[in-house]
Protein backbone atom coordinates (compact mmCIF):
# COMPACT_ATOMS: atom_id res chain seq x y z
CA UNK A 1 0.00 0.00 0.00
CA UNK A 2 1.34 3.41 -0.83
CA UNK A 3 2.04 6.33 1.77
CA UNK A 4 -0.57 9.50 2.15
CA UNK A 5 -0.40 11.75 -1.00
CA UNK A 6 1.91 14.10 -0.89
CA UNK A 7 0.97 18.22 -0.61
CA UNK A 8 1.72 18.52 -4.63
CA UNK A 9 -1.24 16.13 -5.75
CA UNK A 10 -4.19 16.74 -5.25
CA UNK A 11 -6.70 13.75 -5.59
CA UNK A 12 -10.19 12.99 -7.10
CA UNK A 13 -12.37 16.26 -5.83
CA UNK A 14 -15.32 15.11 -8.69
CA UNK A 15 -18.03 16.93 -8.99
CA UNK A 16 -20.83 16.35 -11.80
CA UNK A 17 -22.09 18.90 -14.34
CA UNK A 18 -24.05 19.22 -17.14
CA UNK A 19 -22.36 20.33 -20.17
CA UNK A 20 -24.19 22.69 -22.67
CA UNK A 21 -24.39 19.51 -25.08
CA UNK A 22 -26.94 16.43 -24.19
CA UNK A 23 -25.86 13.91 -22.45
CA UNK A 24 -22.64 15.43 -21.72
CA UNK A 25 -20.79 14.58 -18.50
CA UNK A 26 -18.18 16.34 -16.81
CA UNK A 27 -15.72 15.71 -14.60
CA UNK A 28 -13.95 18.91 -12.43
CA UNK A 29 -10.59 17.58 -10.90
CA UNK A 30 -6.55 17.97 -11.13
CA UNK A 31 -4.28 15.57 -11.22
CA UNK A 32 -6.29 12.22 -11.10
CA UNK A 33 -9.72 12.28 -12.15
CA UNK A 34 -12.71 10.12 -10.48
CA UNK A 35 -15.51 8.55 -12.67
CA UNK A 36 -19.09 9.83 -11.72
CA UNK A 37 -20.94 7.19 -11.20
CA UNK A 38 -24.69 8.93 -9.94
CA UNK A 39 -28.49 7.52 -10.71
CA UNK A 40 -28.39 8.10 -14.24
CA UNK A 41 -25.46 6.58 -14.79
CA UNK A 42 -26.03 3.22 -12.71
CA UNK A 43 -29.74 3.14 -14.67
CA UNK A 44 -28.27 3.58 -18.23
CA UNK A 45 -25.42 1.07 -18.30
CA UNK A 46 -25.63 0.08 -21.79
CA UNK A 47 -22.60 1.74 -23.81
CA UNK A 48 -22.91 2.86 -27.18
CA UNK A 49 -20.18 3.48 -29.89
CA UNK A 50 -20.74 7.36 -29.01
CA UNK A 51 -19.98 6.76 -25.88
CA UNK A 52 -16.49 6.33 -26.83
CA UNK A 53 -16.46 10.38 -27.99
CA UNK A 54 -18.25 11.89 -25.03
CA UNK A 55 -16.57 14.83 -24.12
CA UNK A 56 -14.84 15.07 -20.77
CA UNK A 57 -13.96 18.47 -18.81
CA UNK A 58 -10.83 18.46 -17.23
CA UNK A 59 -10.03 21.56 -15.06
CA UNK A 60 -5.86 22.16 -15.32
CA UNK A 61 -4.65 24.34 -12.17
CA UNK A 62 -5.29 27.69 -14.57
CA UNK A 63 -8.08 26.38 -16.91
CA UNK A 64 -11.17 24.25 -18.39
CA UNK A 65 -10.06 22.62 -21.61
CA UNK A 66 -12.44 19.64 -23.15
CA UNK A 67 -10.70 16.60 -24.64
CA UNK A 68 -12.12 14.15 -26.40
CA UNK A 69 -11.43 9.98 -26.19
CA UNK A 70 -11.28 9.06 -30.19
CA UNK A 71 -8.60 9.66 -32.93
CA UNK A 72 -10.02 13.60 -33.40
CA UNK A 73 -7.70 14.39 -30.41
CA UNK A 74 -4.67 12.86 -32.21
CA UNK A 75 -5.66 15.15 -35.49
CA UNK A 76 -6.17 17.99 -33.90
CA UNK A 77 -2.51 17.62 -32.25
CA UNK A 78 -0.84 16.66 -35.28
CA UNK A 79 -2.14 20.20 -37.04
CA UNK A 80 -0.82 21.70 -33.53
CA UNK A 81 2.33 20.69 -33.85
CA UNK A 82 3.18 21.38 -37.62
CA UNK A 83 1.18 25.00 -36.93
CA UNK A 84 3.10 25.61 -33.71
CA UNK A 85 6.56 23.38 -34.04
CA UNK A 86 5.15 21.60 -31.02
CA UNK A 87 7.20 18.48 -29.92
CA UNK A 88 5.03 15.37 -30.60
CA UNK A 89 7.53 13.12 -28.27
CA UNK A 90 6.68 15.38 -25.99
CA UNK A 91 2.87 15.65 -26.22
CA UNK A 92 2.65 11.89 -26.64
CA UNK A 93 4.40 11.78 -23.02
CA UNK A 94 1.05 12.54 -21.87
CA UNK A 95 -1.81 10.84 -21.05
CA UNK A 96 -4.08 13.33 -23.28
CA UNK A 97 -6.82 12.81 -21.97
CA UNK A 98 -8.95 13.24 -18.94
CA UNK A 99 -8.32 9.06 -18.02
CA UNK A 100 -5.67 7.09 -19.50
CA UNK A 101 -7.91 5.20 -21.92
CA UNK A 102 -5.42 2.03 -22.26
CA UNK A 103 -5.99 1.48 -18.71
CA UNK A 104 -9.57 2.77 -18.25
CA UNK A 105 -13.27 2.26 -19.89
CA UNK A 106 -15.00 4.68 -21.80
CA UNK A 107 -16.90 4.59 -18.37
CA UNK A 108 -14.25 5.28 -15.94
CA UNK A 109 -13.90 1.50 -14.59
CA UNK A 110 -10.98 -0.66 -14.67
CA UNK A 111 -10.46 -2.29 -18.05
CA UNK A 112 -10.84 -6.39 -17.92
CA UNK A 113 -9.52 -9.21 -19.51
CA UNK A 114 -10.44 -12.62 -20.32
CA UNK A 115 -8.28 -13.64 -17.31
CA UNK A 116 -9.82 -17.42 -17.44
CA UNK A 117 -7.50 -18.23 -20.80
CA UNK A 118 -4.57 -18.23 -18.91
CA UNK A 119 -5.52 -20.80 -16.92
CA UNK A 120 -6.80 -22.88 -20.31
CA UNK A 121 -3.51 -22.31 -21.89
CA UNK A 122 -1.34 -24.34 -18.66
CA UNK A 123 -4.08 -26.97 -19.03
CA UNK A 124 -4.00 -28.08 -22.65
CA UNK A 125 -1.03 -29.90 -22.83
CA UNK A 126 -1.56 -31.81 -19.59
CA UNK A 127 -3.94 -34.76 -19.58
CA UNK A 128 -6.66 -34.40 -16.86
CA UNK A 129 -7.12 -36.95 -14.37
CA UNK A 130 -10.19 -39.08 -14.24
CA UNK A 131 -9.83 -41.14 -11.07
CA UNK A 132 -10.02 -38.92 -7.98
CA UNK A 133 -7.19 -39.69 -5.49
CA UNK A 134 -7.76 -42.08 -2.76
CA UNK A 135 -7.25 -40.66 0.98
CA UNK A 136 -7.93 -36.94 0.00
CA UNK A 137 -9.13 -34.29 1.61
CA UNK A 138 -11.28 -31.75 -0.13
CA UNK A 139 -11.09 -27.98 0.42
CA UNK A 140 -14.37 -26.13 -1.22
CA UNK A 141 -14.72 -22.82 -1.96
CA UNK A 142 -17.62 -21.45 0.17
CA UNK A 143 -18.35 -18.38 -1.69
CA UNK A 144 -18.57 -19.90 -4.87
CA UNK A 145 -21.69 -22.51 -2.79
CA UNK A 146 -23.59 -19.42 -1.68
CA UNK A 147 -23.53 -17.46 -5.03
CA UNK A 148 -24.92 -21.11 -7.01
CA UNK A 149 -27.53 -21.00 -4.04
CA UNK A 150 -31.14 -18.98 -5.84
CA UNK A 151 -32.16 -17.93 -2.28
CA UNK A 152 -35.34 -15.95 -2.99
CA UNK A 153 -38.44 -17.18 -1.01
CA UNK A 154 -37.17 -19.41 1.21
CA UNK A 155 -35.53 -18.97 5.11
CA UNK A 156 -32.14 -18.76 6.27
CA UNK A 157 -31.90 -22.02 7.65
CA UNK A 158 -33.16 -23.29 4.08
CA UNK A 159 -29.66 -21.35 2.87
CA UNK A 160 -27.81 -22.86 5.00
CA UNK A 161 -28.92 -26.38 4.87
CA UNK A 162 -28.61 -26.25 1.19
CA UNK A 163 -25.11 -24.58 1.17
CA UNK A 164 -24.08 -28.08 3.33
CA UNK A 165 -25.49 -30.02 1.17
CA UNK A 166 -23.72 -28.87 -1.56
CA UNK A 167 -20.46 -28.99 0.17
CA UNK A 168 -20.59 -32.48 1.67
CA UNK A 169 -21.91 -33.71 -2.37
CA UNK A 170 -18.10 -31.51 -3.42
CA UNK A 171 -16.41 -33.80 -0.86
CA UNK A 172 -18.21 -37.35 -1.30
CA UNK A 173 -15.03 -39.01 -1.99
CA UNK A 174 -13.18 -37.22 0.96
CA UNK A 175 -13.57 -37.87 4.75
CA UNK A 176 -12.16 -34.46 5.69
CA UNK A 177 -14.13 -31.19 3.91
CA UNK A 178 -12.88 -27.48 4.42
CA UNK A 179 -15.25 -24.94 3.10
CA UNK A 180 -13.30 -22.13 3.33
CA UNK A 181 -15.25 -18.59 3.42
CA UNK A 182 -13.77 -15.41 1.97
CA UNK A 183 -12.83 -12.47 4.76
CA UNK A 184 -14.30 -9.43 3.82
CA UNK A 185 -13.24 -6.19 5.22
CA UNK A 186 -14.89 -2.78 4.79
CA UNK A 187 -11.57 -1.33 3.94
CA UNK A 188 -10.35 -3.20 1.18
CA UNK A 189 -9.44 -3.50 -2.64
CA UNK A 190 -11.74 -6.16 -3.84
CA UNK A 191 -14.58 -3.76 -1.82
CA UNK A 192 -13.41 -0.67 -3.32
CA UNK A 193 -13.56 -1.68 -7.06
CA UNK A 194 -16.55 -2.92 -6.36
CA UNK A 195 -18.27 0.53 -4.95
CA UNK A 196 -16.28 2.10 -7.55
CA UNK A 197 -19.08 0.21 -10.10
CA UNK A 198 -21.74 1.04 -8.42
CA UNK A 199 -22.62 -2.24 -6.86
CA UNK A 200 -23.27 -1.44 -3.25
CA UNK A 201 -26.58 -1.22 -3.79
CA UNK A 202 -28.66 -4.11 -1.76
CA UNK A 203 -30.33 -3.72 2.14
CA UNK A 204 -28.37 -5.06 4.74
CA UNK A 205 -29.03 -7.48 7.73
CA UNK A 206 -26.95 -7.83 10.96
CA UNK A 207 -28.67 -10.31 12.89
CA UNK A 208 -30.01 -12.84 11.17
CA UNK A 209 -32.02 -15.52 12.43
CA UNK A 210 -33.00 -19.21 11.26
CA UNK A 211 -36.55 -18.53 10.55
CA UNK A 212 -35.85 -15.09 8.74
CA UNK A 213 -37.36 -15.06 4.77
CA UNK A 214 -34.65 -13.99 1.74
CA UNK A 215 -36.05 -11.34 -0.20
CA UNK A 216 -33.96 -9.99 -2.92
CA UNK A 217 -30.91 -12.78 -2.65
CA UNK A 218 -28.77 -11.23 -5.23
CA UNK A 219 -29.17 -7.34 -3.72
CA UNK A 220 -28.68 -9.05 -0.28
CA UNK A 221 -25.28 -10.38 -1.66
CA UNK A 222 -23.86 -7.03 -2.62
CA UNK A 223 -23.15 -5.99 0.84
CA UNK A 224 -20.31 -6.43 2.32
CA UNK A 225 -21.95 -6.86 6.15
CA UNK A 226 -24.36 -8.77 5.13
CA UNK A 227 -22.16 -11.32 3.48
CA UNK A 228 -20.08 -11.40 7.07
CA UNK A 229 -23.24 -11.94 8.70
CA UNK A 230 -24.78 -14.94 6.38
CA UNK A 231 -21.07 -16.59 6.92
CA UNK A 232 -21.31 -16.41 10.72
CA UNK A 233 -24.60 -17.29 10.41
CA UNK A 234 -24.26 -20.46 8.20
CA UNK A 235 -21.34 -21.82 10.37
CA UNK A 236 -22.94 -21.59 13.50
CA UNK A 237 -26.28 -23.57 12.12
CA UNK A 238 -23.49 -25.97 10.86
CA UNK A 239 -22.65 -26.15 14.63
CA UNK A 240 -25.85 -27.50 15.83
CA UNK A 241 -27.23 -31.32 16.32
CA UNK A 242 -29.47 -31.45 13.47
CA UNK A 243 -26.86 -30.12 11.07
CA UNK A 244 -24.22 -32.64 12.39
CA UNK A 245 -26.32 -35.38 12.12
CA UNK A 246 -26.21 -34.91 8.52
CA UNK A 247 -22.01 -35.15 8.40
CA UNK A 248 -22.06 -39.06 9.79
CA UNK A 249 -18.17 -40.34 9.32
CA UNK A 250 -17.40 -36.89 7.76
CA UNK A 251 -15.07 -33.99 9.24
CA UNK A 252 -15.46 -30.48 8.27
CA UNK A 253 -13.77 -28.07 8.95
CA UNK A 254 -15.59 -23.99 8.33
CA UNK A 255 -13.82 -20.80 8.36
CA UNK A 256 -15.67 -17.55 9.39
CA UNK A 257 -13.14 -14.36 9.65
CA UNK A 258 -10.19 -15.40 11.94
CA UNK A 259 -11.71 -18.12 13.59
CA UNK A 260 -12.18 -21.87 12.28
CA UNK A 261 -14.42 -24.48 13.69
CA UNK A 262 -13.79 -28.26 13.61
CA UNK A 263 -17.05 -29.86 13.41
CA UNK A 264 -18.12 -33.83 13.32
CA UNK A 265 -21.33 -35.88 14.29
CA UNK A 266 -20.32 -35.57 18.18
CA UNK A 267 -19.52 -32.14 18.42
CA UNK A 268 -17.55 -28.79 17.52
CA UNK A 269 -14.68 -26.97 18.51
CA UNK A 270 -12.78 -24.28 17.37
CA UNK A 271 -9.34 -24.40 16.15
CA UNK A 272 -6.83 -22.17 15.75
CA UNK A 273 -6.26 -20.81 11.74
CA UNK A 274 -2.68 -21.15 11.15
CA UNK A 275 -0.73 -20.05 8.12
CA UNK A 276 0.39 -23.54 7.19
CA UNK A 277 -3.29 -24.77 6.59
CA UNK A 278 -2.15 -26.96 3.65
CA UNK A 279 0.52 -29.09 5.68
CA UNK A 280 -2.49 -29.59 8.07
CA UNK A 281 -4.17 -32.74 5.79
CA UNK A 282 -0.70 -34.28 5.40
CA UNK A 283 -0.09 -34.37 9.16
CA UNK A 284 -3.29 -36.01 9.76
CA UNK A 285 -2.57 -38.90 7.03
CA UNK A 286 -4.32 -37.28 3.95
CA UNK A 287 -2.02 -38.21 0.94
CA UNK A 288 -3.69 -35.28 -1.01
CA UNK A 289 -5.51 -32.48 -1.53
CA UNK A 290 -8.26 -31.43 -3.55
CA UNK A 291 -9.86 -28.33 -4.17
CA UNK A 292 -13.17 -27.36 -5.72
CA UNK A 293 -13.06 -24.21 -7.24
CA UNK A 294 -14.05 -22.29 -10.84
CA UNK A 295 -11.69 -19.45 -9.82
CA UNK A 296 -8.62 -18.71 -12.07
CA UNK A 297 -6.87 -17.05 -9.47
CA UNK A 298 -7.07 -20.19 -7.18
CA UNK A 299 -5.75 -22.20 -9.90
CA UNK A 300 -2.95 -19.68 -10.24
CA UNK A 301 -1.76 -19.69 -6.75
CA UNK A 302 -2.06 -23.31 -6.44
CA UNK A 303 0.35 -23.39 -9.45
CA UNK A 304 2.84 -20.51 -7.51
CA UNK A 305 2.70 -22.46 -4.41
CA UNK A 306 2.61 -25.87 -4.93
CA UNK A 307 6.47 -26.74 -4.38
CA UNK A 308 5.61 -25.29 -0.58
CA UNK A 309 2.94 -27.70 0.06
CA UNK A 310 3.42 -31.23 1.00
CA UNK A 311 0.76 -32.72 -0.32
CA UNK A 312 0.18 -32.73 -4.00
CA UNK A 313 -2.89 -30.26 -5.03
CA UNK A 314 -5.36 -31.12 -7.71
CA UNK A 315 -8.21 -28.57 -8.77
CA UNK A 316 -11.57 -29.75 -9.27
CA UNK A 317 -13.83 -28.08 -11.78
CA UNK A 318 -16.44 -28.43 -14.58
CA UNK A 319 -20.60 -29.07 -13.79
CA UNK A 320 -22.25 -31.80 -11.51
CA UNK A 321 -22.50 -34.01 -14.12
CA UNK A 322 -19.52 -33.62 -15.68
CA UNK A 323 -15.91 -32.87 -13.82
CA UNK A 324 -12.45 -32.94 -14.01
CA UNK A 325 -9.41 -33.30 -12.00
CA UNK A 326 -5.93 -30.81 -12.70
CA UNK A 327 -2.94 -32.43 -11.54
CA UNK A 328 -1.43 -29.11 -10.33
CA UNK A 329 2.32 -30.80 -9.82
CA UNK A 330 1.44 -31.95 -13.55
CA UNK A 331 1.19 -28.49 -14.78
CA UNK A 332 4.02 -26.73 -12.68
CA UNK A 333 6.65 -29.37 -13.77
CA UNK A 334 5.58 -28.36 -17.78
CA UNK A 335 6.21 -25.23 -17.57
CA UNK A 336 9.21 -24.47 -14.76
CA UNK A 337 8.67 -23.61 -11.38
CA UNK A 338 10.19 -20.47 -12.28
CA UNK A 339 7.49 -19.41 -14.14
CA UNK A 340 4.74 -20.72 -11.67
CA UNK A 341 6.66 -18.49 -8.92
CA UNK A 342 6.07 -15.22 -10.89
CA UNK A 343 2.62 -15.86 -12.18
CA UNK A 344 0.93 -13.72 -9.12
CA UNK A 345 2.88 -10.32 -10.92
CA UNK A 346 1.88 -11.42 -14.04
CA UNK A 347 -1.64 -11.97 -13.75
CA UNK A 348 -2.32 -8.32 -11.54
CA UNK A 349 0.00 -6.35 -13.99
CA UNK A 350 -2.06 -7.78 -16.74
CA UNK A 351 -5.04 -7.65 -15.21
CA UNK A 352 -7.10 -8.88 -12.26
CA UNK A 353 -10.02 -8.27 -10.51
CA UNK A 354 -9.06 -5.49 -9.24
CA UNK A 355 -6.39 -4.56 -11.35
CA UNK A 356 -6.96 -2.65 -14.45
CA UNK A 357 -5.93 -5.05 -17.61
CA UNK A 358 -4.29 -2.77 -21.13
CA UNK A 359 -6.61 -2.68 -23.62
CA UNK A 360 -6.35 -5.18 -26.40
CA UNK A 361 -3.85 -7.15 -24.69
CA UNK A 362 -4.67 -10.45 -23.38
CA UNK A 363 -3.44 -13.01 -21.31
CA UNK A 364 -1.76 -15.08 -23.65
CA UNK A 365 0.54 -13.46 -25.23
CA UNK A 366 2.01 -11.92 -21.50
CA UNK A 367 2.32 -15.71 -20.43
CA UNK A 368 4.19 -16.61 -23.84
CA UNK A 369 6.75 -13.60 -22.62
CA UNK A 370 7.23 -14.99 -18.91
CA UNK A 371 7.54 -18.53 -20.37
CA UNK A 372 10.47 -17.65 -22.32
CA UNK A 373 12.53 -15.07 -20.89
CA UNK A 374 14.71 -15.38 -17.44
CA UNK A 375 14.49 -12.01 -17.10
CA UNK A 376 11.28 -11.10 -17.08
CA UNK A 377 10.37 -14.18 -14.51
CA UNK A 378 12.68 -12.74 -12.75
CA UNK A 379 11.27 -9.12 -12.68
CA UNK A 380 7.78 -10.15 -12.11
CA UNK A 381 8.52 -12.40 -9.48
CA UNK A 382 9.83 -9.46 -7.64
CA UNK A 383 6.86 -7.33 -8.47
CA UNK A 384 4.61 -7.02 -4.61
CA UNK A 385 7.66 -8.25 -2.32
CA UNK A 386 7.97 -4.53 -1.31
CA UNK A 387 5.64 -1.80 -0.97
CA UNK A 388 8.33 0.73 -2.76
CA UNK A 389 8.54 0.73 -6.02
CA UNK A 390 12.55 0.96 -6.88
CA UNK A 391 13.64 2.49 -9.98
CA UNK A 392 15.47 -0.78 -11.13
CA UNK A 393 12.25 -2.76 -11.10
CA UNK A 394 10.25 0.58 -12.55
CA UNK A 395 12.22 0.12 -15.36
CA UNK A 396 11.84 -3.36 -16.06
CA UNK A 397 8.55 -3.49 -16.26
CA UNK A 398 8.41 -0.69 -18.30
CA UNK A 399 10.67 -2.66 -20.47
CA UNK A 400 8.34 -5.54 -20.35
CA UNK A 401 5.47 -3.71 -21.63
CA UNK A 402 7.46 -1.98 -24.23
CA UNK A 403 7.27 -6.10 -25.98
CA UNK A 404 4.00 -6.39 -24.95
CA UNK A 405 2.91 -4.25 -26.96
CA UNK A 406 5.68 -4.66 -29.58
CA UNK A 407 7.14 -7.53 -29.31
CA UNK A 408 10.22 -6.11 -32.42
CA UNK A 409 10.31 -2.90 -30.17
CA UNK A 410 13.75 -0.95 -30.33
CA UNK A 411 12.96 0.79 -27.15
CA UNK A 412 12.50 -0.13 -23.69
CA UNK A 413 11.23 3.30 -22.73
CA UNK A 414 7.55 3.34 -22.94
CA UNK A 415 6.87 6.90 -24.04
CA UNK A 416 9.46 6.46 -27.03
CA UNK A 417 7.34 3.67 -27.81
CA UNK A 418 3.75 5.47 -27.90
CA UNK A 419 5.57 7.98 -30.24
CA UNK A 420 7.08 5.24 -32.95
CA UNK A 421 3.61 3.78 -32.74
CA UNK A 422 1.77 7.05 -33.57
CA UNK A 423 4.08 7.79 -36.43
CA UNK A 424 4.20 4.30 -37.35
CA UNK A 425 0.33 4.56 -37.84
CA UNK A 426 0.35 7.94 -39.36
CA UNK A 427 -1.52 9.60 -36.46
CA UNK A 428 -4.27 6.96 -37.71
CA UNK A 429 -4.56 5.15 -34.01
CA UNK A 430 -7.13 5.41 -31.70
CA UNK A 431 -5.74 6.48 -27.88
CA UNK A 432 -6.39 3.06 -26.24
CA UNK A 433 -4.80 1.27 -28.55
CA UNK A 434 -1.24 3.05 -27.47
CA UNK A 435 0.56 1.91 -24.30
CA UNK A 436 -0.20 4.29 -21.24
CA UNK A 437 2.54 6.87 -20.90
CA UNK A 438 5.38 6.67 -18.17
CA UNK A 439 3.37 8.69 -15.72
CA UNK A 440 0.16 6.31 -15.85
CA UNK A 441 2.51 3.33 -16.18
CA UNK A 442 3.41 3.76 -12.80
CA UNK A 443 0.21 4.73 -11.03
CA UNK A 444 -0.96 0.94 -12.87
CA UNK A 445 2.71 -0.49 -11.53
CA UNK A 446 1.85 1.04 -7.74
CA UNK A 447 -2.01 0.07 -7.93
CA UNK A 448 -4.37 1.27 -5.08
CA UNK A 449 -4.01 3.79 -2.64
CA UNK A 450 -5.26 4.86 0.92
CA UNK A 451 -6.79 8.45 0.85
CA UNK A 452 -8.37 10.40 3.57
CA UNK A 453 -11.63 11.73 2.19
CA UNK A 454 -14.73 13.07 4.18
CA UNK A 455 -16.42 9.68 4.44
CA UNK A 456 -13.16 8.76 6.29
CA UNK A 457 -10.13 6.57 5.16
CA UNK A 458 -10.36 5.15 1.88
CA UNK A 459 -8.71 2.76 -1.03
CA UNK A 460 -8.55 4.89 -4.12
CA UNK A 461 -7.48 4.91 -8.05
CA UNK A 462 -4.79 7.47 -9.10
CA UNK A 463 -4.98 6.92 -12.70
CA UNK A 464 -2.01 9.89 -13.28
CA UNK A 465 0.04 12.70 -11.71
CA UNK A 466 0.33 16.41 -13.23
CA UNK A 467 -1.21 17.74 -16.02
CA UNK A 468 -3.10 15.31 -18.71
CA UNK A 469 -1.12 17.22 -21.74
CA UNK A 470 1.19 19.43 -21.98
CA UNK A 471 0.49 23.29 -21.42
CA UNK A 472 0.98 25.09 -25.22
CA UNK A 473 -1.90 21.76 -26.15
CA UNK A 474 -4.11 22.77 -22.77
CA UNK A 475 -3.80 26.72 -24.31
CA UNK A 476 -4.68 25.72 -27.89
CA UNK A 477 -7.37 23.23 -26.90
CA UNK A 478 -8.94 25.73 -24.22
Amino acid sequence: MRGQQSDGINMWRSSSRRGKNKGELRVIGTAGYKPILNSACLTNKLKTFSDMCKKREVRSSRRAVILKADRCLFGRIIVMAQVRSLNMEDILSHPLGPLPWALSAPDGLLRKTNKATMATAFQKNVALQEKHPENSATVVDGMNLVQRVKGDEVTFRDVATTILGMALREGSQSRRIDVVFDTYKQNSIKNSERSLRGEETGHELQDITSTQMVRQWRNFLTKVNSKTSLISFIVNEWRKPEYREKLQEKILYATVIDKCYRITYQDSEEKKQMDDYFSMPPREGYQSIVICSEDTDVFIMSLAFCDKIEAPLFLKCGTRTRTRLVAIRKVAATVGMDTCRALIGLHAYTGCDTVSAFAGKGKTRALTLLMNNKETQDTLLKLGQEWDLSPELSNKLEAFTCVLYAPKASTTMINKLRYHLFCAKKGEIESHQLPPCKNSLRQHTLGWKMETEEEGEQLVLHWMEGQPAPEAVLDLLA
